[in-house]
């Protein structure tokens, strides 16, 4: 849902390229847009940048024009994100330190001991501008839950037209149903996988092995990675199959069972259908929200972010020296 309505309204065509903003004034303090007099700085685009487009160079520079494209949409994104988040502290449910730690423990639950500060190290990502984007995320969350999906309702024969419309997308793959251990050492994947079974189930393999993370997932079979296929070849079920290193450490498939192709009736697939109506319905909801919100909000962007250059299409190290000041105004004010 996010991706489209993260965009919708805002900024088509903004921001040069990030070095040149590096070269503002003082004044400015590395803002490069305010939403009701609430900053969002250049630090955290740059931070959203980096993390959409990690792993996307391939030793060539983007041009000052693609730039451009993907900073104005990521601006557009923190641009929405902030008028949710101050929606929620007119209502007073805005994020609060205790919910932002504990969304933060549950993704650090997944990173045995510190390998979650070495995986931000790793990455080059700042602990406190991941936790100002978490903050963003959990507001945006709780916006749907509170906010959008109360106005959301599905009526019977909606969902009874969706799933005749999307029967292929019911019709299951074969598929297997797995428990996954996950440790640091071999010797503690080992115990939890005897623990399991000996027991039948995973109850009291926290308290049993506390060193260890355990999850059960259901994995279409084309989809298993080469490592877990290898794995479970030749594995009966209730069988573990042989142990694997990752980078994290040690891994363990137990296969529990084998599921064969499988077309959901339309009472089956209702969880489904449900949640597809009720996302397109949330999406239409919040941007009818957002227009309203935009047009009654002072969204202030850098001047020097919004001209286009004649040499825009060069690499950014050839750009000429950025000279703009000042700001403009969206919403209900003009600069």
């Amino acid at each position: 849902m996010t991706k489209r309505c993260l965009t919708l309204l805002l900024l088509a065509a903004v921001v040069l390229l990030g070095t040149a903003c590096s070269r503002s004034s003082q004044e400015n303090a590395g803002v490069v847009a305010t939403v009701n007099g609430k900053p969002i700085t250049l630090a955290m685009l740059e931070f959203q940048y980096d993390i959409l487009h990690f792993d996307s160079y391939a030793g060539t520079l983007p041009t000052v024009g693609s730039l451009r494209e993907a900073y104005g949409q990521i601006l557009g994104s923190l641009i929405a994100q902030e008028l949710v988040s101050q929606d929620l502290e007119k209502r007073g449910q805005q994020v609060s330190d205790k919910e932002l730690a504990e969304a933060e423990a549950t993704i650090r639950a997944d990173y045995p001991d510190d390998t979650f500060e070495k995986m931000l190290a790793d990455e080059f990502i700042d602990l406190d501008m991941w936790r100002k984007h978490l903050r963003y995320v959990c507001a945006m969350e709780k916006f749907q839950r509170l906010v959008l999906r109360p106005s959301v309702h599905i009526d019977y024969r909606e969902a009874e037209a969706y799933y005749q419309e999307h029967l292929a997308d019911f019709k299951l793959p074969e598929r297997v149903r797995l428990f996954v251990v996950r440790a640091q050492t071999k010797e503690a994947v080992e115990r939890a996988v005897a623990f399991y079974r000996n027991h039948k189930g995973a109850t009291g393999l926290d308290a049993a092995v506390p060193e260890a993370q355990a999850r059960e997932v259901t994995v279409p079979k084309a989809l298993l990675s080469i490592p877990w296929a290898d794995s479970l070849h030749n594995t009966d079920i209730g069988q573990a199959g042989a142990i694997m290193t990752d980078k994290f450490g040690y891994e363990c498939l137990v296969l529990l069972e084998r599921l064969a192709p499988h077309a959901l009736s339309p009472e089956e697939a209702y969880p489904q259908v449900e949640a597809a109506l009720v996302e397109r319905r949330m999406l239409d909801a919040f941007e009818a929200w957002l227009s309203k919100a935009v047009e009654g909000s002072v969204i202030k962007v850098s001047e020097r972010l919004l001209h286009k250059q004649e040499d825009e299409d060069l690499p950014p190290e050839t750009s000429p020296e950025d000279s703009g000041n000042g700001t403009i105004a969206s919403g209900n004010e003009t600069g």
